[in-house]
């Protein structure tokens, strides 16, 4: 079901609520380790999505887009530590339906187009800028497994913020941009580990991390030249880890990577 309301010309407001549902798939219930095992009553998860905002633009100048949102599944599918269901007595990660999550949060998009703006005679000349930001909480509020109800959802960062800009003057083109990611967690007990700890290496938090990019192009005739320097920065970071094969373990992100294209138009 969804709302708009269009007080002008330049002006929007909106509201969206749909259910959701996402059944169990085989991926869900097959197992190769011996340290994982399987509910036999998972089921499926359901739920229902809601967003209110507002988005707008001044004329070729500025344009913008802000919600706030819900998301909130029942019976949300995971893994804790348990004992061994079997009667082995040994601890193994047990994928169940964990217990019902919300992930909540507020998001900004805007672009300015600053050559429109203050540079407006200027045809051979543009420069925009624009940023992409999420606040976003979340919890467990309801569960029947142990020590999971008040912890956060796996991998939902608090902050996320892409941001970047880009300018060129005729036939040269060039862009930066950023992404910020606060620390989140990779498991649903919300386990905290150290640098000294290499016990498991799938259990722990994904550190805070910045990645950089850059890219630039220039036309010349028949010919482009376009390069670009992905992590320009060479940030040591990490987004996954891994619970089986390449793992067990973190899977680090490529470090500093360049390349160089020409194309000739014939």
């Amino acid at each position: 079901l969804g709302f708009s309301y269009k007080p002008g010309t330049k002006t929007e407001w909106y509201a969206n609520i749909s259910q959701n549902y996402r059944s169990v798939t085989f991926n869900d219930i097959r197992t190769a380790s011996p340290g994982l095992a399987i509910d036999p009553s998972i089921t499926d998860e359901k739920g229902f999505t809601f967003d209110l905002g507002v988005r707008g633009t001044a004329d070729d100048r500025f344009n913008y887009d802000s919600s706030v949102y819900l998301l909130y599944y029942n019976d949300k599918i995971g893994e804790y530590m348990a004992p061994n269901p079997n009667g082995s007595g040994a601890v193994v990660r047990y994928r169940s339906n964990i217990g019902t999550a919300v992930t909540y949060g507020w998001e900004l998009l805007a672009d300015w187009n600053i050559a429109n703006t203050f540079f407006t005679g200027n045809r051979n000349f543009n420069w925009s800028v624009f940023l992409n930001n999420a606040i976003t909480g979340s919890s467990y509020i309801k569960s029947d497994a142990p020590n999971i109800e008040g912890n956060s959802v796996e991998f939902v960062p608090l902050v996320n913020l892409k941001a970047g800009t880009s300018a060129g003057y005729r036939n040269f083109m060039a862009s930066v941009q950023m992404s910020c990611l606060s620390e989140q967690f990779t498991d649903s007990g919300n386990t905290i580990t150290d640098s000294n700890d290499n016990t498991y290496g799938i259990f722990g938090q994904i550190p805070s991390y910045y990645v950089a990019d850059f890219s630039a192009s220039y036309t010349w005739r028949n010919f482009r030249l376009e390069g670009s320097i992905s992590n320009f920065t060479n940030n040591y970071y990490f987004t996954r880890r891994a619970t089986g094969y390449p793992g067990p373990g973190i899977l680090p992100s490529d470090p500093r990577m360049y390349y160089v294209t020409l194309q000739v138009k014939i």
